[in-house]
């Protein structure tokens, strides 16, 4: 009998141990969000080009704040096309309750990171009042990331064109920096000693032009030379409405002969 007791009063401390260990494993599964209280979600799928280092179990955030997280990620057989625009992914997301009123269908989807090194997630811009409510099952479209990786790929290959410009053309370039060098040098030299003197007269000649031109344009603006103009002006155009045949017919018929020699 106390073989018996020792035996059951081991498999008891086991047991127990066992069902501790299963506790802290749900426990600790809820706070990394790996497990989640029994509730209803708002499954939305979301289409993406690029995932932007998005995995599944990464958070989905509003506002700011964490209402719940991806729950799967897969490839599309073939590229969809919503609105003329291909997408590859469809991203499943878990989205609590409380944040369905706000998550409506102008809502934007964005893929953020949470510091300069931090965590990848996704970023629900609320919607306005005026637009319906996202339902679960909705399908929508996401805002693609930026590829940085391109980005560097375009910047290196500029870079290399660059570098590629300068080598073949290293002499023309080097000529020019010295003509310039040569230039400032002599601008330099101008403006000082006696050249300043010249330059200074030269200012203000260019002064005194300036005054003359001013002073014949307010000259010009006189309303004496203006009906001037105007009188010129429409003698000109009379001129011009009296045409040859018009002229020669009034010269033959009043019996008028001219001769140019």
């Amino acid at each position: 009998m106390p073989t018996n007791a020792k035996g059951l009063q081991r498999e008891f401390w086991v047991g127990a141990l066992f069902m501790t260990v299963v506790v802290l494993l749900v426990i600790f599964g809820w706070l990394m969000g790996a497990i989640g209280p029994i509730q209803n979600h708002l499954k939305i799928f979301v289409l993406y080009n690029f995932a932007g280092g998005i995995e599944v179990g990464s958070p989905v955030r509003v506002s700011g704040v964490k209402v719940g997280k991806v729950s799967k990620i897969e490839f599309l057989s073939s590229a969809a096309e919503i609105n003329k625009d291909s997408v590859s992914l469809k991203i499943t997301m878990d989205v609590s309750m409380k944040a369905a009123p706000i998550v409506r269908e102008d809502s934007k989807f964005y893929i953020n990171m949470a510091g300069i090194i931090g965590e990848k997630y996704i970023e629900i811009s609320p919607g306005t009042s005026a637009a319906p409510i996202l339902h679960t099952g909705a399908t929508v479209r996401g805002v693609d990331p930026p590829r940085i990786d391109q980005l560097l790929s375009q910047g290196y290959g500029v870079f290399g064109r660059i570098t590629d410009f300068i080598d073949e053309n290293e002499k023309t370039l080097t000529e020019f920096l010295g003509g310039m060098k040569e230039l400032i040098g002599d601008a330099n030299k101008l403006l000082k000693g006696r050249e300043r003197q010249k330059i200074a007269g030269l200012i203000e000649n260019l002064h005194a032009v300036t005054g003359d031109l001013h002073e014949i344009s307010s000259r010009l603006k006189n309303p004496e030379t203006i009906k001037f103009y105007d009188e010129i002006y429409e003698l000109v155009h009379r001129a011009h409405a009296i045409d040859k045949p018009t002229l020669q017919k009034f010269l033959q018929e009043d019996g008028i002969r001219a001769r140019v020699f």
